[in-house]
């Protein structure tokens, strides 16, 4: 779930028009760095900050560094998945943008913000866009100035992000991050497990507190996010593990406890499967990395 994003020494990890026409159901995951989506072609929905958002042609959607994210496609051979992907560094960028102070500020709360918009309908921009992305992508073929046509492809893409919210306010964000009423069934169950992930989880318990039967809960949830109610409760306990583990000195049985894992065995044991590598080995593996 943890999906670490290797740059080998570019400034952005480049994904260019990336296809899919098989089944996409996605998983819940993150990186270490910011990820920028841009949708060419398809339906589905993405799942952040405990809300649910439409894919369609001409979203972009921002995903900070660290941020719990699920992306699920609708894909048939006649309609397919198409997408731009690219990561980003934000620290390193930061440096690279001290030129342009107010791009640079908008980039830094983009990132940072904890109430920062992320979602972006720019489909009246989709020529502009797929202009931007393809000479980005041939001056990269080419091999000209690798930093210096990653920061003018970012100072477009930002401009624009600017410009779509001049251009249509707070009326536009609301276009943007409306959603149906069975949607917000699977937002009032992603809400209530945030307050309750830490404990036991019976689902009974939670469908009667959101007035909802079990199977109708359990139902919508995946019907309206592409995924089940036990698989985001597992990805959003061990997303805390992977901010004990790096935060604090809590015994690995402890950690367990505290994101709603009391066997110390099982957690292991999930951990494993997400990182690759235990607690205790991340933990070291984090702390080395820290101290270079």
């Amino acid at each position: 779930m943890f999906d670490r994003v290797e740059f080998a020494g570019a400034t952005l990890a480049w994904d260019y028009r990336i296809r899919s026409v098989n089944d996409f159901t996605g998983y819940y995951h993150w990186h270490q760095c910011g990820e920028f989506l841009y949708v060419h072609k398809g339906n589905g929905i993405v799942v952040l900050n405990n809300h649910t958002y439409t894919i369609r042609k001409g979203m972009l959607f921002f995903f900070q560094p660290y941020q719990l994210h699920h992306v699920y496609a609708e894909v048939e051979p006649e309609n397919p998945y198409e997408r731009n992907i690219f990561y980003i560094d934000p620290i390193i960028m930061d440096r690279y943008l001290e030129s342009f102070p107010h791009r640079r500020a908008y980039f830094s709360a983009l990132w940072k913000g904890h109430n920062q918009q992320q979602v972006f309908d720019l489909s009246s921009y989709t020529s502009q866009l797929d202009w931007i992305y393809e000479s980005y992508d041939r001056s990269r073929n080419r091999g000209w100035g690798e930093r210096e046509e990653s920061v003018m492809f970012l100072l477009q893409i930002l401009s624009l992000l600017e410009q779509q919210n001049a251009g249509e306010g707070q009326q536009g964000l609301a276009r943007q991050v409306k959603i149906s009423r069975d949607l917000k069934h699977a937002e009032r169950i992603m809400h209530w497990i945030e307050d309750h992930y830490e404990h036991e989880i019976k689902l009974d318990h939670m469908a009667s507190d959101i007035h909802l039967s079990k199977s109708y809960a359990s139902r919508i949830f995946q019907q309206e996010t592409g995924s089940s109610i036990t698989d985001y409760v597992t990805a959003r306990r061990l997303k805390q593990a992977y901010l004990l583990l790096e935060t604090t000195t809590f015994p690995i049985e402890e950690i367990g406890r505290r994101v709603g894992f009391p066997n110390g065995s099982y957690f292991i044991q999930l951990f494993r499967k997400s990182a690759g590598i235990t607690p205790l080995q991340y933990r070291h593996q984090f702390e080395r990395k820290s101290r270079h």
